[in-house]
Protein backbone atom coordinates (compact mmCIF):
# COMPACT_ATOMS: atom_id res chain seq x y z
CA UNK A 1 0.00 0.00 0.00
CA UNK A 2 0.96 3.76 -1.05
CA UNK A 3 1.28 5.94 2.49
CA UNK A 4 0.47 9.37 2.03
CA UNK A 5 0.85 12.47 4.78
CA UNK A 6 -2.04 14.30 3.90
CA UNK A 7 -4.22 17.49 5.43
CA UNK A 8 -7.54 16.75 6.00
CA UNK A 9 -10.58 19.11 5.40
CA UNK A 10 -13.86 17.43 6.89
CA UNK A 11 -17.39 18.78 5.53
CA UNK A 12 -20.73 17.38 6.70
CA UNK A 13 -22.35 15.22 3.97
CA UNK A 14 -19.71 16.41 1.76
CA UNK A 15 -17.54 13.18 -0.47
CA UNK A 16 -15.34 13.29 -2.72
CA UNK A 17 -15.19 10.37 -5.45
CA UNK A 18 -11.90 9.37 -7.13
CA UNK A 19 -12.74 10.22 -10.57
CA UNK A 20 -14.19 13.52 -10.24
CA UNK A 21 -13.95 17.22 -9.83
CA UNK A 22 -15.49 18.97 -6.79
CA UNK A 23 -16.04 22.72 -6.23
CA UNK A 24 -16.23 23.50 -2.72
CA UNK A 25 -16.07 27.12 -1.21
CA UNK A 26 -13.60 27.56 1.89
CA UNK A 27 -14.71 30.45 4.21
CA UNK A 28 -12.18 30.12 7.47
CA UNK A 29 -8.99 31.14 7.87
CA UNK A 30 -7.23 28.02 8.70
CA UNK A 31 -8.44 26.00 6.32
CA UNK A 32 -7.84 29.35 3.33
CA UNK A 33 -4.14 29.01 4.12
CA UNK A 34 -4.02 25.12 4.07
CA UNK A 35 -5.65 25.41 0.30
CA UNK A 36 -2.99 27.88 -0.13
CA UNK A 37 -0.10 25.86 1.33
CA UNK A 38 -1.35 22.28 -0.31
CA UNK A 39 -1.38 24.32 -3.49
CA UNK A 40 2.34 26.15 -3.38
CA UNK A 41 4.23 22.91 -2.11
CA UNK A 42 1.81 21.00 -5.01
CA UNK A 43 1.01 18.79 -1.55
CA UNK A 44 -3.20 17.08 -2.47
CA UNK A 45 -5.77 17.58 0.00
CA UNK A 46 -7.69 15.00 1.49
CA UNK A 47 -11.98 16.19 1.49
CA UNK A 48 -13.34 13.59 4.04
CA UNK A 49 -17.24 13.73 5.22
CA UNK A 50 -17.49 14.57 8.23
CA UNK A 51 -18.73 11.87 11.11
CA UNK A 52 -22.62 12.02 10.63
CA UNK A 53 -22.15 10.32 14.69
CA UNK A 54 -20.05 13.14 15.84
CA UNK A 55 -20.94 16.44 16.90
CA UNK A 56 -17.46 19.24 16.74
CA UNK A 57 -15.65 18.71 19.30
CA UNK A 58 -13.92 21.42 22.15
CA UNK A 59 -11.77 22.60 19.17
CA UNK A 60 -14.83 23.21 16.52
CA UNK A 61 -13.59 20.34 14.74
CA UNK A 62 -15.33 17.53 12.64
CA UNK A 63 -14.28 14.27 12.68
CA UNK A 64 -13.21 12.92 9.10
CA UNK A 65 -14.89 9.62 7.94
CA UNK A 66 -12.08 7.04 7.45
CA UNK A 67 -12.03 6.22 3.87
CA UNK A 68 -12.26 9.97 1.99
CA UNK A 69 -11.17 11.11 -1.62
CA UNK A 70 -7.88 13.45 -1.73
CA UNK A 71 -7.51 15.32 -4.58
CA UNK A 72 -5.03 18.56 -6.09
CA UNK A 73 -7.14 22.03 -4.78
CA UNK A 74 -7.33 24.70 -7.98
CA UNK A 75 -8.46 28.22 -6.75
CA UNK A 76 -11.25 29.08 -8.74
CA UNK A 77 -11.60 32.61 -7.34
CA UNK A 78 -10.51 34.75 -4.36
CA UNK A 79 -12.53 37.28 -3.16
CA UNK A 80 -12.08 40.46 -1.15
CA UNK A 81 -12.89 39.15 1.99
CA UNK A 82 -10.20 36.23 1.19
CA UNK A 83 -12.88 33.49 1.07
CA UNK A 84 -12.13 30.72 -2.17
CA UNK A 85 -13.57 29.20 -4.26
CA UNK A 86 -12.26 26.20 -5.02
CA UNK A 87 -12.20 22.92 -7.28
CA UNK A 88 -10.59 19.93 -6.36
CA UNK A 89 -9.62 17.29 -8.85
CA UNK A 90 -9.94 14.13 -7.42
CA UNK A 91 -7.11 11.44 -7.41
CA UNK A 92 -8.28 8.61 -6.09
CA UNK A 93 -9.49 7.27 -2.13
CA UNK A 94 -7.58 6.82 0.78
CA UNK A 95 -8.19 5.53 4.18
CA UNK A 96 -6.62 7.68 7.10
CA UNK A 97 -4.32 5.99 9.46
CA UNK A 98 -3.52 8.06 12.31
CA UNK A 99 -3.03 11.74 13.01
CA UNK A 100 0.31 13.02 12.25
CA UNK A 101 -0.77 16.82 13.24
CA UNK A 102 -3.24 18.43 15.18
CA UNK A 103 -3.06 21.98 14.53
CA UNK A 104 -3.16 24.24 12.82
CA UNK A 105 -5.25 21.87 11.03
CA UNK A 106 -5.30 18.14 10.86
CA UNK A 107 -2.57 15.89 8.89
CA UNK A 108 -2.97 12.80 8.48
CA UNK A 109 -0.79 9.55 7.45
CA UNK A 110 -3.07 7.35 4.98
CA UNK A 111 -2.91 4.93 2.66
CA UNK A 112 -4.48 4.58 -0.97
CA UNK A 113 -7.75 2.49 -1.20
CA UNK A 114 -8.04 0.79 -4.23
CA UNK A 115 -10.92 -1.57 -5.82
CA UNK A 116 -10.52 -5.50 -5.32
CA UNK A 117 -9.61 -7.64 -7.82
CA UNK A 118 -12.42 -9.42 -9.29
CA UNK A 119 -13.60 -12.01 -11.13
CA UNK A 120 -17.38 -11.58 -11.02
CA UNK A 121 -18.04 -10.26 -15.14
CA UNK A 122 -20.34 -6.43 -15.65
CA UNK A 123 -22.94 -7.21 -18.16
CA UNK A 124 -23.82 -4.62 -20.58
CA UNK A 125 -27.35 -3.90 -19.95
CA UNK A 126 -26.30 -2.63 -16.59
CA UNK A 127 -23.76 -0.80 -17.85
CA UNK A 128 -25.49 1.03 -20.65
CA UNK A 129 -28.64 1.19 -18.31
CA UNK A 130 -26.11 3.93 -15.97
CA UNK A 131 -24.69 5.26 -18.92
CA UNK A 132 -28.41 6.36 -19.91
CA UNK A 133 -29.15 7.72 -16.49
CA UNK A 134 -26.29 9.71 -16.33
CA UNK A 135 -26.67 11.05 -19.89
CA UNK A 136 -30.36 12.03 -19.24
CA UNK A 137 -29.83 13.79 -16.12
CA UNK A 138 -26.99 15.86 -18.04
CA UNK A 139 -29.61 17.18 -20.09
CA UNK A 140 -31.68 18.47 -17.97
CA UNK A 141 -29.24 19.81 -15.65
CA UNK A 142 -26.42 21.18 -17.84
CA UNK A 143 -28.52 23.58 -20.66
CA UNK A 144 -25.54 24.31 -22.60
CA UNK A 145 -25.02 21.30 -25.28
CA UNK A 146 -21.40 22.39 -25.75
CA UNK A 147 -20.69 22.25 -22.11
CA UNK A 148 -22.35 19.01 -21.74
CA UNK A 149 -20.81 17.34 -24.48
CA UNK A 150 -16.97 18.63 -23.29
CA UNK A 151 -17.84 16.80 -19.97
CA UNK A 152 -19.64 14.04 -21.53
CA UNK A 153 -16.69 13.16 -23.46
CA UNK A 154 -14.37 13.40 -20.64
CA UNK A 155 -15.93 10.14 -18.99
CA UNK A 156 -13.54 7.68 -20.38
CA UNK A 157 -14.61 4.49 -18.33
CA UNK A 158 -17.31 3.04 -16.36
CA UNK A 159 -15.42 4.42 -13.26
CA UNK A 160 -16.20 8.45 -14.44
CA UNK A 161 -19.71 7.44 -14.74
CA UNK A 162 -20.54 5.69 -11.79
CA UNK A 163 -18.42 8.02 -9.39
CA UNK A 164 -20.37 11.12 -11.45
CA UNK A 165 -23.82 9.23 -10.66
CA UNK A 166 -23.02 8.49 -7.09
CA UNK A 167 -21.76 12.28 -6.88
CA UNK A 168 -24.76 13.96 -8.26
CA UNK A 169 -27.33 11.74 -7.95
CA UNK A 170 -27.22 10.19 -4.56
CA UNK A 171 -28.73 12.39 -2.18
CA UNK A 172 -29.14 10.63 1.05
CA UNK A 173 -25.26 11.40 2.25
CA UNK A 174 -24.89 8.45 4.46
CA UNK A 175 -25.29 6.38 1.19
CA UNK A 176 -22.77 8.42 -0.64
CA UNK A 177 -20.15 7.21 2.28
CA UNK A 178 -21.25 3.82 2.02
CA UNK A 179 -20.75 4.05 -2.15
CA UNK A 180 -17.12 5.57 -1.73
CA UNK A 181 -16.00 2.98 0.92
CA UNK A 182 -17.35 0.09 -1.40
CA UNK A 183 -14.59 -1.57 -2.93
CA UNK A 184 -16.25 -3.61 -5.57
CA UNK A 185 -16.98 -1.99 -8.98
CA UNK A 186 -19.35 -5.45 -9.54
CA UNK A 187 -21.23 -4.12 -6.54
CA UNK A 188 -21.44 -0.51 -7.21
CA UNK A 189 -22.69 -1.30 -10.76
CA UNK A 190 -24.88 -3.96 -9.11
CA UNK A 191 -26.48 -1.27 -5.98
CA UNK A 192 -26.92 2.00 -8.64
CA UNK A 193 -29.04 -0.22 -11.18
CA UNK A 194 -31.19 -1.10 -7.96
CA UNK A 195 -30.99 2.16 -6.50
CA UNK A 196 -32.38 3.64 -9.92
CA UNK A 197 -34.35 1.28 -11.82
CA UNK A 198 -35.56 3.32 -15.15
CA UNK A 199 -33.03 5.82 -17.06
CA UNK A 200 -34.84 8.88 -16.69
CA UNK A 201 -36.05 8.47 -12.99
CA UNK A 202 -33.33 10.32 -10.73
CA UNK A 203 -34.87 10.00 -7.01
CA UNK A 204 -33.15 6.68 -5.43
CA UNK A 205 -35.70 4.37 -3.81
CA UNK A 206 -36.14 4.91 -0.37
CA UNK A 207 -37.03 1.55 0.42
CA UNK A 208 -33.02 0.67 -1.52
CA UNK A 209 -31.76 3.01 0.46
CA UNK A 210 -33.09 1.37 3.93
CA UNK A 211 -31.98 -1.62 2.42
CA UNK A 212 -28.60 -1.38 1.79
CA UNK A 213 -28.03 0.72 4.83
CA UNK A 214 -29.56 -2.25 6.86
CA UNK A 215 -27.21 -4.42 5.43
CA UNK A 216 -24.19 -2.24 5.67
CA UNK A 217 -24.90 -1.98 9.59
CA UNK A 218 -25.16 -5.81 9.96
CA UNK A 219 -21.81 -6.60 8.17
CA UNK A 220 -20.18 -3.88 10.20
CA UNK A 221 -21.30 -5.20 13.38
CA UNK A 222 -20.48 -8.93 12.66
CA UNK A 223 -16.95 -7.53 11.44
CA UNK A 224 -16.57 -6.03 14.78
CA UNK A 225 -17.70 -9.16 16.73
CA UNK A 226 -15.29 -11.27 14.24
Amino acid sequence: MENLRLPVLPIPNVVLYSRTSLPIYILEPIYIDMIKTCIKDNTPVAISKASASDQQNAKGRYKPSEICGYGRPIILEENIDGTLKVLIKAIGRVRLLEVDQNLPYLIYQAECFHDKVESEKLHGPQIQNLKNLLDNWLEINILDSYERETFTNSLTSIYHVIDYICMFLIQDPELRQLLLENNSLFERVQLLNSLFEEPSHFEESSLVVSAIKSYEEIEKTSRIAH
